[in-house]
């Protein structure tokens, strides 16, 4: 007998239009119209060639989700502040700028001294790690994290 715990594949499902209204607020609480200006800021900073476009948003079976753009199949992402360079499907060009926008949230709200909104955000962060961990480029998307 193992004591491992066994851990089912999260899946992912695209929001149809009908209920995308209610994703970002439903990802990023109260704060989901200063999340979402600061995804679409992430990815102006760090892709280039990015031009603005649609998104898709994608909801994730352990209850966290995240965004991606639609304006190309690939993107050259750049972080400054840790010196990465690669190139990442657009899917884990999402999942980057996620997590970067939860982590910028995160720090705000604990700054700002609102616990329950931190407390939710990390959860939501941790649960999209979880995701991050069983996608092909999870190498990559830690190294443009760290």
């Amino acid at each position: 007998m193992s004591d491992e715990t066994i851990q089912f594949p999260i899946t992912a499902r695209t929001i149809p239009d009908n209920r995308r209204m209610a994703f970002l607020p439903r990802l990023f609480g109260a704060w989901y119209l200063t999340a979402e200006a600061s995804v679409y800021n992430h990815a102006r900073t760090m892709c280039a060639g990015y031009v603005g476009g649609s998104w898709e948003f994608v909801e994730l079976s352990c209850g966290s989700g995240f965004l991606y753009p639609l304006s190309a199949e690939r993107f050259m992402l750049s972080v400054s502040g840790n010196w990465f360079e690669g190139e990442l499907s657009a899917e884990a060009t999402g999942i980057v700028l996620t997590l970067f926008t939860l982590n910028h949230l995160i720090w705000h709200a604990h700054d700002e001294g609102y616990a329950h909104i931190c407390n939710m955000l990390i959860t939501q962060q941790e649960r999209l790690k979880l995701y991050a961990d069983q996608h092909p480029e999870a190498g990559l998307i830690y190294r443009a994290i760290d």
